[in-house]
């Protein structure tokens, strides 16, 4: 139903959607809160009802704290009952030396964690919210989803970004907007071990310049401690007349240098493969 009270036809992937949730019947869900894994979340609520659905969502040194109080708030206005598990993988030093195979070592320990938390609460299949277009990037944490098991739905079911802001915004779900977001990791270059002052001053800065209304940059954390900033579309040619005052804003986060990338936001700008 729209927002509006008004009865909408389902899309054919809306119906196969519905269709593939209820062969399963009883589902947990990696659950970032972002759009992809609150649509995912909101959509086998109204299928399968709330008992049946567990959004599971991870606290790591890589999220952004604020991300985590907008999902379990997300969570909670849904009707469902969240885990949320807290976990230090800057313990693991394959994902501290940060190589080409990090999220495949952080997605495997994560996978891992969230399957054992789900069956420890009578879930045994696992969901998560990778769509059509996430073949198009290096992606070896989908590899280490694979290899346990955990179902992509959206794949199955022919879901690609338009699609799934689409069917949120029919289902009145607020994250239709929300900007895509990507662990803090993907921040630094590989080759650069990962640090937990590293990642906390990029999400600091990025939580700044949204304030600032940049919503959806980017702030990558370069040798030598300069942060090289992406902005989106329209953003780029804002931020260039406000970079006075984007550099004075930063000035906190203890950046040796601030540079606006006139490429602007480039998904995966990060990987060296």
């Amino acid at each position: 139903m729209a927002p509006g009270g008004k009865t909408l036809t389902p899309l054919p992937e809306e119906k196969a959607l519905s269709a593939y949730l209820k062969r399963l019947g009883h589902v947990a869900i990696a659950f970032s809160g972002g759009c992809d894994s609150t649509l995912l979340t909101a959509f086998a609520i109204r299928e399968l009802g709330a008992e049946h659905v567990l959004p599971v969502h991870v606290s790591i040194p890589m999220t952004i704290e604020q991300e985590t109080r907008e999902a379990l708030r997300f969570a909670e206005h849904l009707g469902a009952r969240c885990l949320n598990l807290k976990l230090d993988v800057l313990q693991l030093p394959e994902i501290v030396r940060n190589d080409k195979w990090r999220c495949y070592h952080c997605k495997k320990y994560l996978f891992t964690e969230i399957l054992r938390a789900a069956a420890e609460n009578g879930f045994r299949t696992l969901l998560d919210g990778a769509n059509v277009d996430d073949s198009g990037d290096w992606r070896p944490g989908a590899r280490a989803a694979d290899e346990l098991g955990v179902l992509h739905p959206f794949v199955e079911c022919g879901f690609g970004k338009r699609r799934i802001r689409l069917v949120s915004r029919r289902m009145g779900l607020a994250s239709w907007t929300m900007p895509a977001a990507a662990c803090l990791a993907s921040r630094i270059p590989t080759g650069i071990p990962l640090t937990r002052e590293m990642l906390h001053r990029c999400g600091e800065a990025e939580s700044i310049l949204a304030r600032l209304g940049f919503s959806g940059c980017r702030v990558r954390c370069l040798e030598g401690n300069c942060a090289s900033l992406e902005f989106r579309g329209p953003a780029l040619s804002r931020a260039f007349r406000l970079r006075k005052t984007i550099e004075e804003s930063l000035a906190p986060c203890g950046f040796s240098a601030i540079l606006l990338d006139p490429a602007g936001y480039r998904r995966g700008s990060m990987n060296k493969l």
